[in-house]
């Protein structure tokens, strides 16, 4: 297999992860790396968005969470910045579950392009929230000063747009909880209060409980929210939920599951997503809400 060869096969990959691709690249790093990251670069700044590219990204950007490649890590944070580039390369499944623990395993040092991303109005929102959750792991994990962290979730809470309803505050306000801050907390409730966390993502009886969540000195609480560092690209696709394994269940005569239509503020954050994705809630519905 030459390097050529394995970009291809990341391209074509549709129904089951190109392994053999995949191995190759891991095993020959020095030599897949440079070039890998080259067609990072130009993706995420849009000068090559070809269907090789864009089909390919998904594997370089899980095989350089898999290595902790830190040159890709500025990239990574540009690349949140330009939504459409960023799902279409990801996906909706991997942009949430996956992405952040890449960010996590490729920090190179710099929070400037991360804050940069978290800060960006123009940024999706439940990106961001994933960017500030990443941010969490490194400050407790001590690659970020903690006293810098609380001081920037002070500056967020007064100076963060918009200043409306908007994902990015529910994360806001997770984040503080689950990090044990408690000197947050009538912050947090006044986000609550009004109206810029809905009681559709955190009603005012549930906070309490994710206050109990955090954990002031260790990882209990981020690990609550399943923010732990991209580790192992092979076993973490085995599994993926592919296009053509959905097709493969959209041929059986097994009817498809009614929508789910009950209020969702009934549903907690931790429980099984009512859609039926086998997600957590908060991984799943909650962040479309």
């Amino acid at each position: 297999m030459t390097l050529d060869d394995a970009i291809a096969d990341f391209a074509l990959a549709s129904d089951v992860a190109p392994f053999a691709a995949m191995r190759w690249a891991l095993d020959n790093w020095r030599e897949a790396a440079p070039r890998f990251l080259t067609m990072l670069r130009a993706y995420a700044d849009g000068r090559d968005t070809s269907d090789t590219t864009a089909d390919a990204m998904f594997f370089i950007v899980h095989l350089c969470g898999d290595r902790g490649e830190k040159r890709a890590f500025p990239t990574l944070c540009r690349l949140m910045r330009h939504e459409e580039r960023f799902i279409g390369a990801l996906g909706d499944e991997a942009a949430v579950s996956t992405f952040k623990g890449v960010l996590i395993k490729c920090f190179d040092g710099d929070t400037g392009p991360l804050l940069a991303a978290i800060e960006d109005e123009n940024t999706d929102s439940i990106t961001r929230g994933e960017a500030l959750l990443a941010l969490a792991w490194l400050a407790r994990d001590g690659q970020w000063p903690e006293s810098q962290m609380k001081t920037y979730l002070r500056h967020l809470y007064r100076e963060m747009k918009p200043r409306s309803e908007d994902f990015i505050w529910y994360n806001l306000v997770v984040v503080a909880a689950i990090l044990g801050y408690t000197e947050f907390e009538s912050d947090s409730r006044k986000l609550m209060d009004h109206g810029l966390v809905p009681e559709e993502w955190l009603t005012a009886a549930e906070f309490p409980d994710l206050l109990a969540s955090g954990d002031p000195v260790g990882k209990d609480g981020l690990l609550s929210e399943d923010v732990v560092p991209f580790e192992n690209a092979m076993e973490s696709l085995e599994d993926w939920p592919w296009d053509g394994d959905e097709a493969l269940e959209d041929d059986t005569d097994e009817p498809a599951p009614a929508p789910f239509i009950n209020p969702l503020r009934h549903v907690g954050r931790n429980d099984p997503c009512p859609c039926g994705s086998g997600k957590k809630f908060k991984n799943c519905c909650l962040a479309a809400a």
